[in-house]
C-alpha cells in the first residue's frame, strides 16, 4: 500500500517496492528434454541476479493557479536471468511467445539471447562481466538470457520458445523421419552398433507417406521402450527383437509414391503343419462383434500453425456410417505429430484398421518354423473353419511352455502377393527331439574394467559348446544360498594370447574359443570399437586376419587406453572382447575385497531342459578395486605471503597433470609429518594449495584420484622441506593475455625462489611508478589499457635477491572490423536495427542516428523516434574505443494514424461483414447457372447482393448493397477451404472510402484537396527534379540530400521576422546552432578561446581503477579522490569496538588470509590518513581506489590466568573519485 505526506499544500504518493524477484517457473532436478524436430517449450529458470527497481517520478499540480502540487513514485523492475531449454546442440529459435504477444527471433522485444547449447560454450557474457565467480558455460545445454524488463511486476513474462532441434535434415527440415528418431533413441540408451533390420525400408515409407514427427512439448522421462512403440503405433508399424536385432516392418499393404509395400508370404499353412490344440481345434478363429468395431477415429495432435494448440481432427468410414450408424471410438492422443494433414492421414489409417481388422487367428507352430517373426506373411488353410488359403499377417510369436510356437495373427484383405517362400510340403519333415541334454559352460572369464568403460561391475563371459542356447547366472556369497541374477543368451569372443605380446607391440596373434573377430579402421581402434581386455589392460585393434591354423593375427593395436598401462602380456594371457555378449554383474563399493561365487545353467539350443544347480561347478572371485591412474607430472614447491608485521605464512602447493579418464572427479591431497596420522589438504584440479604449513617442517604429501563412481587411486606419495627461497627468481613462462571488457594477462608460476609479488611493465626500469602497469601477488593481472600495441615486460620480485630477468610480450589488438550486414526496419515512432553479430574481442555497438549515439551490448536494438527520415551508422566498440563505422543508411519512420480514425474504418467494415453473413441463408434469391457461370441475386429489401461466381478459374465478384454502405470484393480460391483469399476490395461507409489489393493503379487525371498527400506518405528519393515544375520555391525545409548543379547568389537571407539572416557579405546574424557539430581550429566566445572538458565523479570499489571517459586517454585524465564510504568490516576475534554501524563479519582464519592481501598500504593521492588505525583512502597508481583501514589490539583477560590476546580489524569500503578529462 502507498503512504502519504502531507506538506502545506504538497502530497506525494508512492507505491509499494517489491523486494525481491518472484520465480515462476523453475523447478530443481527437472529433466533436461532432448528436442527432436521441432516444438514449443517454457524452459526452466537457472540463473538470476541484480533484481533491480527503477523510480519513477510525475508530478501534477492542481488547485487555482496551479498552488498545489501531487507527485506520484512508482516502480519498474529488471532482472537478469537465464531460462534452460534442452539439451543442445540446437538448430536455432523460431517463434517466442512473450505473454500473449509473438514475436520472431531474433528480436529486441524478447530481451533474451539464445545459446545453442554447444560443446564448450562460452558462459553468458553478462554475467562473465558483471559476476565472473558465477559465470557457468552451461555446456551442451541451450538456453535464453538477458536482461528482461519487468514492467510493474515482480515476476518474470510468460515466455515459450519453438525450439528447431536435433535431426532436421532427416525431413523436411522441420520434422523429423520416425526412422531417424528411432536410431537416435537407441543410441542415447548406449545401443551404438545395433543391427536394424527393414530400417531403410522403413524410412523410404515414412518420407513417401509424409510422416514426420517431432519431440511431443509435454515430453517428459520416458522408456525407449515406450517411445519406440509410440512411434511404431502412429506410423502403422510393427517394432520387436529378432534374435540379436531389432526389426521394423511398415503394415501398409498398398503403394505410396514410390514406395511399395513387401507382400511376400512366407509359408503356406495346411493341417499338416498345424499342432492341434488340447480340445482338437487347429485354429482359434475370433471375429470381432459389430459392437467392438468403430467407424470414426479422432486423434488429437499438436497444431504447429495454431501456436502448438492442442485441437483434433476426425475422420469417418462414409460406407459404414450409411449403413451402421456412426460408431465413434475413443480420442487418440499423437502428439508427435504437428500437422493437420498428418493427423488427419493417422485418423484415416487408425479408422481402417479398427474397422476392418475384424479377424483374429491363433494357432501353434513346431520349431520347424522359428524364422517366423511379426510382420511376417503366410496362408492358413483349415477346413473346419473354412479357410482356403487365407492371408493373414503375424502380429506376434511366442513360445508355450511346451516348447510349441504360439502364433497369433490378423486376416489381410485379397490382394497382389508373391508365392510362399519355403515349400515345407515337398519332403516328410524328420522328428526333432527338443529335451536333448544341455551342455555345461566350459570357459568362464570375470573382469574387472576401468571406471570409464564399466565402473562397479564386474563383465562376465561364457563359452560352451555349438549347441549351447544360453545360461542362467546364479550368485552366491557362502556358496550355498544362490541367487538369480540374470541370464546369458550369446557366447564371449574370448581366448588367449598365442604368442608374447610385448610392450610397446601393436600386433598379436590370438586363439578365440568362439565366434569371430572382425576388423575396422584406425579410427574404430581410435574410439575402441574393438575393445578387448588382456590382463587389466584395454586395448583396441584395427585389422583381425583369420589365420589358416584359425588363429587371428591382430594388428593396428592401440595399447593403454582408458588409462591403463601398455605392459608386456605372456602367451596364454587371457583376452576378452568387451561386447554386448558380456554380462554386467553391479556390485557396491562395500563389497570390495569380499569373496563372491558364480554358477551358470545352461538350457539347450531349444531354451529348455535347464541344468539344475548341483549338476553345475561353482566359480570364485574376489572383487578387488578396479585399476584407475594416478596423476602425472608432480611437483611439491612452496610459497610464502605476509599476513602483516612481518609475520609469514607459508603454502605447500601440489602442481600436477591429472589422467585423462572420462570419469575423472577430483584429486584429493593427504598430508603428515613424519609417522603422524594423515590430513585432508584439499582437492582440485592440476594444483592444490594446502594453507598453514609451517617453516622448517617437511611433509609428506600423498595424492589420490577420485572418479565419478566413488572409487580412488592407490595414490602417489612425495615429500617437500618449507624452507625459505631467497634466489634470484627465474624469468616468468608462459606470459599471454586476453581482451574482453579488460584485459587479462596470465603466466606461469616462478617456483625457484619465493615470490612476493609480479610487477608488469611497459618498460625495463623495474620499481619505478612512472611505465608501471600493475602488481599481483598471484599469476594474473587485469587492468585497462589505452594502446591497441605494445610491448610488456614481466618481472617476478624476491624480498631478498630482488626482480627477476623480464619476460617479454608484444600484442597487437586490430581495430574492430567495419560492419557491413546492417539491417534496418521502420516501425511506428522508430526503427528496430539489426547488425553482424558482436565480433569477439568487442563489448558492444555504437548506433549513431543523425549523430546521436546509442550504445548496445547484442546485435539486436529498438531505438524510440519521431517520424522523417534519419541517418543511421553502425560501429563496434572494444576496449580501446570503437572502429570504422558503416556506410550511412536512411530510415524512414511514417506517421502514425490517429486511432479514431482507424477504429470507424473497422466499424464500417464489420457492418458490411455483418451484412454479407445474414445474406447467407439465400431468402429471396435467383439463381441461374450456365456452363460453370453461377450468378445469384438477394434482395431482401433493407439489403441486396449480387454474386457471379466462375467455378472453372476459382474467381468470383460480390457487390452488396445496405443503407450505410456499398461493398465491392473480388476474391479467389473458391474451392480452398475457407474460400476466402482476397484479391480486391472497395468499401464506402461513412467512416470513409477503403481500397484493399495488390496493385493500385490510377491512369486518369487525379485531384487530391485539403492537403491530402502529408507528411511521411511519400517515399524519401521517389520525387526527382524531372518530376517537379514550378516558377518559384517558397516556405521550403530541406532535411537531407545535397543541392548541386548551380549557385545561388545576390540578395539577403532571413526568416519572417527578422531575427535572423545572411547578408550578402557573408555575416550570420542571428542564429543559435544546437544539435549540430562545428570543425575549426579554435572557437572564440566574448574573446576568450573556450576548451574541451569533461568532468564527472565515479563510485570506485576499494582495489578497483577508475574508468576512462569515453572519446578521451588516461593522460588526458586527472582523478582526484573526493569522499569515502567504508561498506566492509572484517574480524578473526570478538571485538568490542564499533564502525559507523557496519556490523561486523567474522570469518575463518583462511578468508582473513584473503582480506589481509586486499590491503593496499599507501596512497599517491591521499584524501585521508592515520597511521595509527591503519586508514588509507586516495588514489595509487593514477587512478587506482583506495579505501581501507587496519586496526590491531591486544587486551587481557581477567577472567583466562591473566593471558594477553590479540586481533586484527580489516575494514575496506567505496572511494567518489572526480574525473577532469581535458583535450
Amino acid at each position: 500500500m502507498g503512504f502519504l505526506f502531507n506538506r502545506g499544500k504538497n502530497t506525494t504518493n508512492r507505491a509499494d517496492m517489491i523486494a525481491d524477484f518472484q520465480i515462476n517457473s523453475a523447478s530443481y532436478g527437472e529433466v533436461v528434454p532432448e528436442v527432436l524436430g521441432t516444438t514449443r517449450l517454457s524452459g526452466n529458470i537457472i540463473y538470476y541476479d541484480d533484481f533491480t527497481p527503477h523510480e519513477h517520478r510525475s508530478t501534477t499540480r492542481t488547485g487555482k493557479g496551479g498552488g498545489s502540487k501531487h507527485t506520484e513514485i512508482t516502480y519498474t523492475y529488471t532482472v537478469a536471468c537465464a531460462i534452460g531449454l534442452c539439451e543442445g546442440p540446437i538448430a536455432g529459435i523460431g517463434k517466442v511467445w512473450r505473454d500473449k504477444e509473438i514475436y520472431t527471433y531474433p528480436s529486441e522485444k524478447i530481451e533474451l539471447t539464445a545459446y545453442n547449447g554447444d560443446y564448450g560454450q562460452t558462459p553468458w557474457p553478462y554475467v562473465l562481466s558483471k559476476h565472473p565467480e558465477k559465470a557457468l558455460p552451461y555446456s551442451g545445454l541451450a538456453y535464453m538470457a538477458g536482461v528482461v524488463d519487468l514492467g510493474e511486476r515482480g515476476s518474470l513474462p510468460q515466455f515459450n520458445f519453438e525450439i528447431k532441434g536435433k535431426l532436421l535434415d532427416t525431413g523436411d527440415g522441420i520434422d523429423v523421419n520416425p526412422a531417424d528418431y528411432i536410431v537416435h533413441v537407441l543410441k542415447s540408451i548406449g545401443i551404438d552398433d545395433v543391427s536394424i533390420d527393414g530400417l531403410e525400408n522403413y524410412r523410404a515409407y515414412c518420407k513417401a507417406a509424409d510422416i514426420l514427427i517431432s519431440t511431443p512439448p509435454d515430453s517428459k522421462s520416458s522408456k525407449a521402450q515406450n517411445v519406440i512403440n509410440d512411434i511404431a503405433e502412429i506410423t502403422n508399424s510393427l517394432v520387436f527383437w529378432s534374435t540379436d536385432r531389432l526389426k521394423i516392418v511398415p503394415l501398409a499393404d498398398k503403394p505410396i509414391g514410390d514406395w511399395s509395400p513387401v507382400n511376400q508370404i512366407q509359408y503356406n499353412l495346411t493341417a499338416d503343419d498345424l499342432i492341434p490344440a488340447s480340445d482338437g481345434q487347429l485354429i482359434v478363429y475370433k471375429r470381432k462383434d459389430s459392437s467392438e468395431t468403430y467407424n470414426q477415429a479422432t486423434v488429437e495432435f499438436i497444431n504447429r500453425a495454431n501456436s502448438y494448440e492442442k485441437e483434433t481432427v476426425s475422420f469417418e468410414v462414409v460406407a459404414d456410417v450409411q449403413k451402421n450408424g456412426l460408431k465413434p471410438a475413443s480420442k487418440k492422443s499423437a502428439h508427435y505429430l504437428y500437422t493437420k494433414a498428418r493427423a488427419q492421414y493417422y485418423a484415416e489409417q487408425l479408422a481402417m484398421k479398427r474397422l476392418y481388422a475384424k479377424n483374429q487367428y491363433t494357432f501353434h507352430l513346431d520349431w520347424a518354423f522359428c524364422r517366423l517373426e511379426p510382420g511376417d506373411l503366410v496362408t492358413i488353410t483349415d477346413e473346419l473353419c473354412g479357410l482356403r488359403e487365407q492371408i493373414v499377417v503375424i502380429t506376434s510369436v511366442s513360445e508355450a511352455a511346451d516348447g510349441q510356437l504360439e502364433i497369433t495373427a490378423e486376416g489381410k484383405p485379397p490382394g497382389t502377393y508373391a508365392p510362399a517362400k519355403y515349400n515345407v510340403h515337398e519332403n516328410e519333415r524328420p522328428f526333432i527331439d527338443y529335451n536333448v541334454p544341455a551342455p555345461s559352460v566350459n570357459d568362464v572369464a570375470i573382469i574387472q574394467t576401468p571406471g570409464d568403460v564399466g565402473g562397479n561391475e564386474l563383465y562376465i563371459g561364457v563359452n560352451s559348446e555349438p549347441n549351447w542356447g544360453g545360461c542362467s547366472i546364479w550368485l552366491s556369497d557362502n556358496n550355498e544360498n544362490y541367487k538369480r541374477i540374470g541370464n546369458i543368451s550369446q557366447q564371449a569372443r574370448m581366448g588367449r594370447l598365442k604368442t608374447t605380446l610385448a610392450q610397446g607391440s601393436n600386433s598379436a596373434n590370438v586363439i578365440i574359443n568362439q565366434g569371430a573377430l572382425k576388423g575396422g579402421s584406425h579410427i574404430d581402434a581410435e574410439r575402441a570399437n574393438t575393445l578387448c581386455w588382456v590382463d587389466g589392460e584395454c586395448l583396441s585393434y584395427e585389422t583381425a586376419q583369420l589365420q589358416l591354423n584359425g588363429d587371428y593375427a591382430l594388428g593396428g593395436i592401440i595399447r593403454g587406453q582408458y588409462g591403463t598401462n601398455d605392459t608386456t602380456h605372456n602367451a596364454g594371457a587371457r583376452l576378452v572382447r568387451v561386447d554386448e555378449a558380456l554380462y554386467h554383474a553391479p556390485y557396491r563399493k562395500e563389497d570390495i575385497g569380499r569373496q563372491v561365487y558364480f554358477k551358470f545353467t545352461s538350457f539347450n539350443m531349444y531354451g529348455s531342459n535347464e541344468q539344475g544347480l548341483d549338476e553345475v561347478q561353482a566359480y570364485p572371485y574376489t572383487i578387488t578395486p578396479y585399476y584407475i591412474p594416478e596423476v602425472s607430472d608432480l611437483a611439491l614447491f612452496t610459497k610464502y605471503y605476509e599476513i602483516g608485521d612481518g609475520v609469514l605464512s607459508f603454502d605447500v602447493v601440489a602442481a600436477f597433470t591429472q589422467p585423462a579418464i572420462n570419469t575423472f572427479d577430483t584429486v584429493e591431497a593427504w598430508y603428515r609429518e613424519g609417522t603422524n596420522e594423515w590430513k585432508y589438504g584439499g582437492n582440485g584440479d592440476n594444483q592444490i594449495v594446502i594453507s598453514g604449513c609451517e617453516l622448517g617442517h617437511t611433509y609428506e604429501v600423498r595424492l589420490k584420484v577420485k572418479d565419478r563412481h566413488g572409487n580412488y587411486s592407490q595414490g602417489i606419495i612425495k615429500s617437500v622441506l618449507v624452507k625459505l627461497k631467497s634466489e634470484v627468481p627465474n624469468t616468468p613462462q608462459g606470459l599471454g593475455v586476453s581482451f574482453g571488457d579488460v584485459a587479462t594477462f596470465n603466466w606461469l608460476e616462478v617456483r625457484n625462489a619465493d615470490i612476493d609479488f609480479y610487477e608488469l611493465r611497459y618498460d625495463l626500469h623495474p620499481g619505478q611508478e612512472y611505465g608501471l602497469i600493475g602488481k599481483s601477488n598471484n599469476t594474473t593481472l587485469s587492468t585497462l589499457l589505452t594502446e591497441r600495441s605494445a610491448k610488456v615486460y614481466l618481472y617476478a620480485h624476491n624480498p631478498t635477491k630482488g626482480y627477476s630477468a623480464p619476460a617479454e610480450l608484444t600484442y597487437n589488438v586490430p581495430i574492430p572490423p567495419k560492419p557491413s550486414n546492417i539491417k534496418i526496419v521502420s516501425l511506428i515512432n522508430g526503427i528496430g536495427i539489426t547488425t553482424d553479430n558482436i565480433k569477439l574481442g568487442c563489448k558492444g555497438v555504437n548506433i549513431y542516428v543523425d549523430g546521436t549515439r546509442y550504445f548496445f551490448t547484442t546485435n539486436v536494438a529498438t531505438i524510440p523516434l519521431e517520424s522523417g527520415v534519419h541517418t543511421v551508422q553502425v560501429a563496434f566498440v572494444d576496449l580501446f574505443g570503437e572502429g570504422p563505422r558503416s556506410d550511412e543508411q536512411l530510415a524512414t519512420i511514417k506517421a502514425k494514424i490517429d486511432k479514431s480514425l482507424l477504429d470507424m474504418e473497422s466499424l464500417g467494415l464489420e457492418g458490411i461483414d455483418k451484412a454479407v453473413n445474414d445474406l447467407k441463408g439465400e431468402v429471396g434469391t435467383v439463381k441461374t447457372a450456365v456452363n460453370g457461370m453461377d450468378s445469384k441475386i438477394i434482395d431482401l429489401g433493407n439489403a441486396y447482393q449480387r454474386t457471379l461466381s466462375d467455378y472453372q478459374n476459382n474467381i468470383n465478384s460480390q457487390i452488396t448493397q445496405i443503407s450505410s454502405g456499398i461493398d465491392l470484393k473480388v476474391t479467389q480460391a473458391i474451392n480452398n477451404i475457407d474460400g476466402a483469399e482476397l484479391v480486391s476490395r472497395i468499401n464506402l461507409s461513412p467512416a470513409g472510402t477503403r481500397i484493399d489489393g495488390k496493385l493500385l493503379h490510377v491512369t486518369g487525371d487525379a485531384l487530391f484537396d485539403k492537403n491530402i498527400i502529408t507528411k511521411g506518405m511519400i517515399q524519401a528519393g521517389s520525387v526527382s527534379a524531372d518530376k517537379m515544375h514550378v516558377d518559384n520555391l517558397a516556405s521550403i525545409s530541406i532535411n537531407t540530400g545535397d543541392l548541386t548543379g548551380g549557385s545561388i547568389t545576390g540578395g539577403t537571407f532571413k526568416n519572417a521576422n527578422n531575427t535572423f539572416q545572411i547578408d550578402p557579405n557573408g555575416n550570420i546574424i542571428g542564429a543559435n546552432i544546437t544539435a549540430s557539430r562545428i570543425d575549426a581550429q579554435s572557437i572564440y566566445q566574448a574573446g576568450f578561446k573556450l576548451q574541451n572538458m569533461f568532468t564527472t565523479i565515479y563510485k570506485v570499489k576499494h582495489g578497483d581503477w577508475a574508468p576512462i571517459p569515453e572519446g578521451f586517454t588516461a593522460d588526458q585524465c586527472s582523478y582526484v579522490p573526493v569522499g569515502c564510504i567504508f561498506t566492509e568490516i572484517y574480524t578473526a576475534k570478538s571485538n568490542d569496538g564499533n564502525f559507523n554501524d557496519i556490523t561486523k563479519t567474522r570469518i575463518s582464519d583462511l578468508e582473513m588470509k584473503q582480506q589481509r592481501r586486499r590491503y593496499i598500504g599507501e596512497c599517491q593521492i591521499y584524501s585521508r590518513q592515520d597511521k595509527e588505525s591503519g586508514t588509507n583512502v586516495g588514489i595509487v597508481e593514477n587512478r587506482r581506489a583506495v579505501v581501507e583501514s587496519r586496526i590491531f589490539r591486544t587486551w587481557d583477560s581477567s577472567n583466562d590466568a591473566g593471558n594477553t590476546y590479540e586481533s586484527t580489524t580489516y575494514s575496506y569500503g567505496d572511494l567518489f573519485i572526480l574525473v577532469i578529462a581535458q583535450q
